[in-house]
């Protein structure tokens, strides 16, 4: 079990990714997963460590992540710039509430996916690391990050204040490479990988084994759901669309 969530989420538990009609467009065009950077994200605790661990950690109770504790804040800093991700929703059944976060225009749609198909489906290259895992939902006062299903140094970049349980989060990682001859633990160095590291990637997907449904969103007018056939027809996916279950006539 996954520390502050209720439950495990399984490689074949259903995976949702909302989004608006435009960016369906673009990834179905270009079979292109888009990864933001970990610091683009509105939450600025992406990628840091608990509180509880950084005491722990400076006053020698806890062991360090890594071997120099005191290179350990700048290293972590350096990883948020490095750590690309992309983030799904996990459930059984559709979400009104991530319809209204993430399309709400009236013309979104919901991809639907599993870890499983994530794993086959996405290529990192020519980065060679990714980490496709739950995220942990902990309170950053308390938890001390010694135990958990996400042992590694990127680890923070799967870790998330309890107010954000609801999100149900699984999130694949693609930590991208340095290309600096010159490497210093400095303040100087990030504000350069700042500037240079790009701030999202593109990843390549395989659609078919990424995708197994496509759903539209129940506030979106006739004609989008006439593109959305249209132009998955062309990319022979128009089979696996429907329109959301929240669609139909009430009964009395």
């Amino acid at each position: 079990m996954f520390a502050g969530s209720s439950e495990r989420i399984t490689a074949t538990c259903l995976l949702w990714r909302y989004m608006t009609f435009e960016k369906f467009c673009w990834l179905v065009e270009t079979s292109k997963l888009y990864h933001p950077r970990l610091d683009q994200f509105n939450d600025p605790f992406e990628g840091a460590v608990t509180d509880a661990y950084a005491r722990l950690r400076d006053t020698g109770a806890v062991e360090p992540y890594f071997s120099l504790k005191e290179y350990e804040p700048f290293t972590f800093k350096l990883l948020r710039l490095r750590s690309y991700a992309t983030c799904w929703h996990a459930s059984e059944h559709e979400s009104d509430a991530q319809w209204q976060l993430y399309a709400s225009g009236g013309a979104g749609i919901a991809i639907v996916s599993t870890m499983d198909r994530l794993k086959r489906s996405v290529d990192f290259s020519p980065n060679v690391h990714g980490l496709l895992g739950q995220v942990e939902y902990v309170d950053f006062q308390d938890h001390d990050m010694r135990f958990g299903p996400v042992g590694t140094v990127i680890r923070p970049g799967h870790l998330k204040r309890k107010g954000f349980e609801h999100e149900r989060e699984v999130r694949g990682i693609i930590l991208g490479a340095i290309n600096e001859p010159q490497f210093t633990p400095d303040d100087a160095f990030l504000a350069k990988m700042n500037a240079n590291m790009p701030r999202g990637i593109d990843a390549k997907v395989s659609l078919t084994e990424l995708i197994q449904a496509i759903v539209i969103s129940p506030v979106a007018p006739s004609f989008v759901g006439d593109l959305v056939l249209i132009l998955t027809m062309r990319h022979g996916l128009h089979h696996l669309v429907r329109k959301s279950s929240f669609c139909g006539t009430p009964a009395y």
